[in-house]
């Protein structure tokens, strides 16, 4: 099968079916190569991603890029130090194909790293992010907040050198396979082609984010990645030999399994309430809180969390 050897998702069949995605953009080799920089600043100060030229963007068909000539080819290659500031990590790789005349040919791959403590430019000082299959440019409030992101992005990023791949949940990575159609490959390659599995020292860790997306017993290494909960007879706390906490519950699991515990269990504290609906002049039932105000709340906990400080964790009150 022709495929990425960096990246073994994008297979040839992949190039010419799928739709772009946060991940993936085609571009002809007929564009200017000026013309990339917005693309490359995007993936660089997003989750990265590789542009593959050579590939019509709106027909999906194989145009090559060996009709470019030498001189263009090279300046594909250099886009990323010539087009942007700072350079971005990149790997360049050539796919051999055969064009949409039969001839042999190749596809070019930037494969543009993902940027963790700057953003990445275009030489006239714009900045660019990808979202969805969209790359946007990003002006006042939105800029500043790429800048404070790239402060948290770092730690999880970072390896973690007790982890292994043991240490993973089967289940949840064939989830995640499913979810992102890649069910064919191994492990260590999904891993490997989405940044959760990097080499150091000559060796392969699994990253933090990894581990706290996957793990099996994610306070084996995070303590502070779990949700508790706590319930209180009265509308205050009280202490010492006037505690008040009727439920005290530890809600510990992987990211990707913690907000639907959290979910199921916060639901079941909550009350219902019969209510008259005038307007239709039947009952219907009523929870005590909307379930999108408090979920949203665990939701935006969970994610926006920053798992590098130790000693915090995520605590609902509740009180009658």
């Amino acid at each position: 099968m022709i495929r990425s050897e960096i990246n073994p998702i994008l297979t040839l069949d992949y190039l010419t079916s799928q739709d772009e995605n946060k991940h993936f953009d085609r571009k002809s080799a007929k564009i200017k190569v000026a013309d990339i920089a917005d693309l490359i600043s995007a993936f660089a100060n997003a989750e990265g991603g590789t542009i593959a030229i050579g590939i019509s963007d709106k027909t999906k068909t194989i145009e090559g890029i060996n009709s470019c000539g030498i001189e263009k080819i090279n300046n594909f290659l250099n886009a990323p130090k010539d087009c942007c500031k700072p350079m971005p990590v990149y790997d360049d790789e050539f796919l051999d194909v055969i064009n949409n005349k039969g001839e042999q040919d190749r596809i070019l791959f930037l494969h543009i790293h993902a940027s963790i403590d700057q953003i990445i430019r275009t030489v006239n000082d714009s900045t660019y992010l990808r979202i969805g299959d969209k790359t946007k440019e990003l002006k006042g409030v939105d800029l500043r907040n790429l800048e404070y992101s790239k402060s948290t992005r770092h730690y999880e990023d970072e390896c973690n050198m007790d982890a292994s791949l043991s240490d993973l949940d089967n289940d949840s990575i064939m989830e995640y396979k499913r979810y992102i159609k890649a069910s064919h490959l191994s492990t260590e390659q999904v891993l490997r082609a989405r940044g959760f599995l990097k080499k150091q020292g000559g060796r392969e860790y699994l990253t933090n984010a990894a581990v706290l997306l996957f793990a099996q017993n994610v306070q084996q290494f995070y303590p502070n990645c779990r949700v508790r909960f706590v319930r209180y007879e009265g509308n205050s706390a009280q202490v010492g030999t006037n505690i008040n906490i009727i439920r005290d519950v530890n809600i510990e699991c992987s990211i990707v399994k913690i907000i639907d515990e959290a979910k199921r269990f916060i639901g079941s504290q909550l009350r219902e309430f019969t209510a008259l609906d005038q307007r239709t002049g039947k009952f219907q039932i009523v929870p005590e809180y909307p379930e999108f105000a408090w979920l949203e709340g665990i939701v935006n906990a969970v994610t926006h969390r920053e798992y590098g400080m130790s000693g915090s964790y995520i605590k609902v009150t509740m009180y009658d």
